[in-house]
């Protein structure tokens, strides 16, 4: 019987049967099954506000800024010369295609640098078309207005007895707001003022606008009757006002 002790290099493990034919073996990596490759996309939950509320606000602001851009551009452009208003386009689309392209070349721009810059266009927007507004409105001519109290009251009958003229022909009255009041007897009159200085104080009389108070310096102002042929027939009449 031997005393030897066994050395750890007596010590084999077993070989593998696969080993005895001389093949290589490799691990093999189990199977992933398609579903957990790619996972699929998790549908979008439908709410009101999505469905809804959406769809029915987005094309509301459109049309609001819409309104609100042409609005105030069209006044800064009636407030302005022909020149100036080619200028103010061309600026203006100038920084409509530069602010589109920056957003295009910075799509990761944040959304709260984009509402601070859009905000600030449409308060610039704003403050142009408000400051404008005065020159854009149309340059009315200013007409006569009328006085109050009147210190005269005239009456001047027109085509009394159906003859062409104004009976008194001759009025007569003192500086300051003088009101008169053609009293059409019959046919179709009028009555205008021939000086400039009485034109702009007084419309013209006519059936609908009897009535009117202007104010008159001291002098002698004619007047007439505007339908053809009356004038010549001699309705015709002065108005004298004294100092």
């Amino acid at each position: 019987m031997s005393d030897e002790t066994p050395t750890p290099a007596d010590e084999q493990p077993a070989a593998d049967p696969a080993d005895a034919t001389g093949a290589v073996t490799t691990a093999t990596t189990p199977a992933v099954p398609a579903e957990a490759a790619h996972p699929a996309v998790r549908a979008e939950r439908v709410t009101f506000r999505n469905k809804f509320l959406m769809p029915l606000l987005v094309p509301i602001g459109v049309t609001a800024t819409i309104v609100f851009y042409v609005l105030n551009v069209s006044r800064i452009f009636l407030a302005a010369e022909d020149a100036l208003a080619v200028t103010y386009a061309t600026i203006v689309t100038v920084l409509i295609l530069g602010g589109g392209t920056a957003l295009a070349a910075s799509p990761k721009l944040r959304s709260s640098s984009l509402t601070l810059l859009l905000g600030f266009g449409f308060l610039v927007l704003m403050m142009g078309g408000l400051i404008s507004i005065g020159a854009a409105s149309p340059k009315a001519a200013s007409g006569p207005v009328q006085c109050t109290p009147p210190k005269d009251k005239l009456t001047v009958d027109a085509g009394a007895g159906g003859a062409l003229k104004y009976a008194p022909s001759a009025l007569t009255a003192k500086a300051g707001c003088i009101q008169i009041t053609m009293n059409i007897v019959s046919s179709s009159h009028t009555l205008q003022f021939d000086d400039a200085t009485a034109a702009n104080a007084f419309p013209q009389l006519t059936a609908d606008a009897k009535t009117w108070a202007g104010t008159l310096p001291a002098g002698t102002y004619k007047f007439h009757c505007t339908i053809p042929g009356h004038e010549i027939a001699g309705m015709v009449g002065t108005l004298t006002v004294a100092p």
